[in-house]
């Protein structure tokens, strides 16, 4: 674009008429000239125009490979202000509104924006969206030189409690073979690693969850739950997953309900408590094709 056209684009990005953007110093017949291309801008022309536009001088005067540039150097502290305030869905925005190939600042904040989206469909239950998002978090951290395992290991643990739910919420980025360089040492990452250990017949690891973490979280009352489950004390399992079930308060979120439900149905089918068995089934496939849905 040339200067005239940046000009107009700014203004009308930014709901100004061509008389508001004139304001005192020049005419709304010469700011319409200057967009039409047919009167060029004086320096200290561009430099008032610039500063009613909000925007550096060197933008509307740089060369057509150098505005990227200018327009990150627009945007920065909204999106800097974006990530901080937990935006992610804005910062991805923004970072996406700089045209041309994401230098590795941007990767670098596309990566843990995404992340962030990621995170927060998981929780309110749209896993395909979370699988994409989780995927997309994991390509901008390989296209900056910052290194970001912790990135990686927190994905990787999303996607290996979204194998529990289906074999169709997957990545396409993550190698199954391969290893997280650290471990995570958050509580849901150590509730999943005991909940994997516990299929695999070995309670260390949830008994090491309930030295370490909140006894009253959720994820430990299912770690308790699920230990007598495996342990063949059903009725024990059963009493812990119903007063979690009817619990007035925190409510459960879709994908905490889907788990409970699941191991209620074993429970009570393993009691011979029919009845609620078949009330359960039922309500876990329900929400299991919600929490399916693209």
């Amino acid at each position: 674009m040339n200067v005239g056209e940046k000009i107009r684009a700014l203004r009308v990005a930014k709901l100004m008429t061509q008389s508001e953007l004139a304001g005192g110093k020049i005419t709304r017949n010469m700011i319409s000239c200057i967009e039409n291309g047919a009167a060029q801008p004086s320096l200290p022309t561009v430099v008032y125009l610039a500063e009613r536009l909000g925007v550096p001088v060197g933008f509307l005067l740089a060369d057509e490979g150098e505005e990227p540039v200018y327009r990150k150097m627009n945007s920065i502290a909204n999106m800097k202000r974006a990530f901080r305030e937990g935006d992610w869905m804005g910062c991805r925005s923004l970072c996406l509104s700089v045209t041309g190939e994401p230098d590795d600042e941007l990767c670098l904040l596309l990566a843990q924006s995404c992340l962030g989206i990621a995170e927060d469909a998981f929780w309110s239950g749209r896993l395909h969206s979370a699988c994409r998002s989780f995927d997309e978090a994991m390509e901008y951290a390989a296209k900056t030189i910052y290194p970001q395992p912790q990135l990686m290991a927190t994905a990787e643990v999303y996607f290996r409690f979204m194998q529990r739910i289906s074999p169709t919420l997957y990545s396409e980025i993550l190698d199954d073979g391969r290893k997280p360089e650290i471990v995570l040492k958050t509580p849901f990452a150590a509730y999943v690693d005991a909940l994997d250990a516990l299929d695999a017949d070995n309670p260390e690891p949830a008994q090491t969850y309930f030295r370490e973490f909140s006894e009253t979280s959720f994820f430990a009352k299912h770690l308790q739950a699920k230990y007598h489950l495996k342990r063949g004390e059903f009725t024990e399992s059963k009493t812990i997953l119903t007063a979690i079930l009817v619990a007035p308060a925190p409510i459960l979120n879709e994908v905490e309900l889907y788990v409970v439900l699941s191991d209620l149905e074993i429970a009570c089918r393993e009691t011979d408590d029919y009845k609620g068995a078949y009330r359960y089934a039922n309500e876990r496939v329900q929400l299991h094709e919600q929490l399916l849905k693209k």
